[in-house]
């Protein structure tokens, strides 16, 4: 075939691809998918898969206009067009949802004024809310007073981060072009190695990290790019009309069928996520052509289609504000009708007066067009085009006060965590021991205390969830990891799990007062043990402990310091016990004639269930510290169970610490006017600090 031929040939199907007819069956099949988004959130707590329908829907309706676009002679290769668009699809709808929900969380429900809730609005607003969720090992939760109201954005943030490299992947064509490189037919087989590449990628992650994959961009990346694809190539395909309206039947019933048939949280993006994508590819391919297409392509599907995306913003912050708010546990019938309802009126007027107003509406420059000189000059003569420009403007205000939120929040972090409390005025366990407690609201301020961290956690001193189990942190960060006296000449070293870390406070104060080191060798949830019995801790954690074993052989430390107990939460289990693990430890060091102190483990705050409940969070609700607290018999034995091992092992004692977190019977969440707990079981930076002289007395016949 000539050169000639070929270019014809090509620019026909240029042509074709520009003039395919709009699919307003696929309107309605959007909308379909997101309204059962919105029921199985309220009334089933499961995942649809309707998330997933819409990402491939995104995928060919943006892709494929990207690419149509892409493959005109006379395109203009500058991507601030559709971005610009992009912008003014997106941004307008989502600020109005995260304004009103800010308005309502920080002012009206004190449990999400976290700083956890506070980085999400930032990364919900910059598009990056996925990563956040996973940064912070949040799980994709059912509806609950504790989970975020901007949980559900994760998808939005994927969305985002595609539309941008779908916007760069069609400049990159055009400028090829420009160049004198024809990359169009390559397009075709990149995004296919893509597509098969990120579905790989996400069944390898469903086996070794679900809550990540289920966030991923990269392993949500197939869903998109296999819309593209049929956005080039499904009008292609040559199929019976009779075959189409049954791929459009069974597809219809695969994506409907998703949430009642399989747990989308669990399993999405993994294999199983064919499921409701093949059922939207099938829908796809009935070439909007039929009955169920008729349906979908009608006008209450097409104005479902239409409010699909303010529905989806709308839906989750009403949701979980409506169950805080009305201080329930559970979302009962009436109350899921009342979200649904008030969603649906909220959409579509945010679509009607916010959406639609604000939106791009003229056709995408072509190469040489002057629009930016014509839309100055429609803001001198249209009031239109001045009521456009206004209510973008306040809407930017809207972002820039979202966006200002964060900083005053790490300020105040800032603040609070790099001055210390008064002791004065906020004896914290001193009060135990005789101290006087003036009438003042307790500190720091419950809202920070989640993020206010030891050293161990801001100079990555301790070994995280995904880390290498094979390498101590101390020798990597050396000298920023030896707390204490740096130049001291005994050695005390740390070991265990969290809760033995956060025992570095007071030792760091100690070590520095009576000059010895203070050496972490400590692992996210994984206790020090020899040989794991107890069925309970993971792989990573036993091979940590070699490590540990080898390290404190091989050092012989005048005194180790970590817990003896612990309740069985992972069985549901609510009172501390000494796992069967522990002792192969301490026999670990008695044989080797190394001191160990063991500290009996403090309070851990659950539910029923034995699932966590913050005390902070309660704290913020109640401003009640003996409501927040709980009775010394929900979780300590009558005597502690550890000293029956190390009462008779030489240079072992065994510290009954239950007295320096319960009085008369119960475990308040503040001591002292000093806040007990971070979380609902791990003690705030003050209190630990306040432990100080109370650790010495126990430690300092060691040393």
């Amino acid at each position: 075939m000539s050169e000639t031929a070929t270019r014809a040939g090509t620019a026909t199907a240029r042509q074709v691809v520009n003039q395919l007819p709009y699919r307003y069956d696929l309107d309605g099949l959007r909308g379909i998918a997101i309204a059962f988004v919105v029921v199985f959130h309220v009334s089933v707590g499961r995942v649809s898969g309707g998330v997933d329908v819409f990402l491939l829907l995104s995928g060919y309706f943006f892709l494929g206009s990207q690419l149509r676009y892409a493959a005109r002679e006379d395109a203009s290769p500058n991507p601030w067009w559709p971005v610009w668009r992009t912008v003014r699809r997106l941004y307008p709808a989502l600020l109005v949802v995260l304004g009103a929900t800010a308005a309502v969380a920080l002012w009206r429900v004190p449990q999400m004024r976290r700083v956890e809730i506070i980085d999400q609005f930032t990364a919900s607003l910059l598009y990056f809310q996925n990563w956040e969720l996973a940064a912070q090992a949040a799980d994709y939760n059912v509806a609950s007073g504790t989970v975020s109201p901007l949980q559900h954005l994760w998808s939005m943030a994927v969305q985002g981060q595609f539309y941008l490299l779908a916007i760069g992947l069609a400049a990159g064509v055009i400028w090829a072009r420009r160049a004198g490189l024809d990359l169009t037919r390559w397009v075709t087989p990149f995004l296919l190695a893509v597509t098969l590449a990120s579905f790989g990628y996400s069944w390898w992650m469903h086996l070794v990290d679900q809550p990540l994959n289920y966030y991923s961009t990269w392993t949500r990346m197939w869903q998109l790019t296999l819309g593209g694809l049929l956005a080039l190539h499904a009008h292609r395909l040559s199929i019976h009309p009779r075959l189409r309206e049954w791929f459009a039947l069974v597809g219809l019933a695969m994506v409907l069928s998703t949430g009642l048939l399989l747990d989308g949280a669990s399993l999405f993006p993994g294999p199983a996520a064919l499921y409701p994508v093949g059922g939207a590819v099938l829908l796809i391919l009935g070439g909007g052509r039929g009955p169920v297409a008729g349906w979908l392509a009608n006008r209450t599907m097409r104005w479902l289609g239409d409010i699909a995306y303010p529905l989806y913003l709308w839906h989750w912050p009403l949701l979980i504000l409506s169950l805080v708010l009305l201080e329930r546990e559970s979302v009962s019938l009436p109350l899921g009708a009342a979200v649904v309802a008030s969603s649906i009126i909220l959409a579509d007027i945010t679509h009607r007066l916010v959406e639609k107003p604000l939106r791009q509406h003229s056709r995408r420059p072509l190469a040489g067009e002057p629009r930016a000189r014509e839309a100055r000059a429609q803001l001198r003569t249209s009031r239109d085009a001045r009521a456009r420009a206004a209510g973008g403007g306040a809407l930017a205000l809207v972002l820039v006060a979202l966006l200002t939120v964060q900083g005053v929040w790490q300020v105040r972090l800032h603040n609070a965590g790099g001055v210390l409390l008064d002791a004065a005025v906020y004896p914290g366990a001193r009060a135990l021991t005789g101290a006087e407690v003036p009438d003042v609201r307790p500190k720091p301020d419950p809202e920070l205390m989640g993020s206010m961290l030891s050293q161990i956690w801001t100079e990555d001193c301790i070994s995280r969830f995904g880390d290498d189990p094979r390498v101590l942190p101390v020798d990597n960060r050396r000298e920023d990891c030896v707390f204490g006296d740096p130049d001291g000449t005994r050695d005390v070293y740390l070991v265990g799990g969290s809760h033995a870390e956060q025992w570095v406070i007071p030792l760091n104060v100690l070590g520095k007062e009576h000059g010895f080191r203070v050496v972490p060798l400590v692992r996210q949830s994984c206790p020090t043990f020899v040989e794991e019995r107890d069925g309970l801790f993971e792989p990573d954690c036993a091979e940590f402990n070699r490590q540990v074993l080898d390290r404190l052989d091989e050092a012989d430390p005048d005194l180790v310091v970590s817990t003896t107990t612990r309740p069985f939460i992972e069985q549901g289990g609510r009172v501390e016990e000494v796992p069967d693990s522990y002792p192969t430890f301490w026999e670990f060091l008695a044989a080797r004639d190394i001191p160990f102190v063991g500290l009996r483990d403090n309070p851990w705050k659950t539910f029923g269930d034995a699932s966590e409940l913050s005390v902070p969070l309660c704290y913020l609700d109640l401003e009640d510290a003996y409501a927040c607290g709980l009775a010394e018999n929900e979780f300590y034995q009558s005597a502690d169970p550890a000293a029956d091992y190390l009462d008779g092992m030489p240079n072992a004692k065994a510290v009954d610490t239950s007295k320096w977190f319960c009085v008369d019977g119960h475990c308040p969440a503040v001591i002292g006017n000093v806040h007990v707990y971070r979380d609902s079981n791990h003690l705030s930076v003050p209190y630990a600090y306040s432990l100080a002289p109370l650790l010495w007395e126990e430690i300092a016949e060691f040393l």
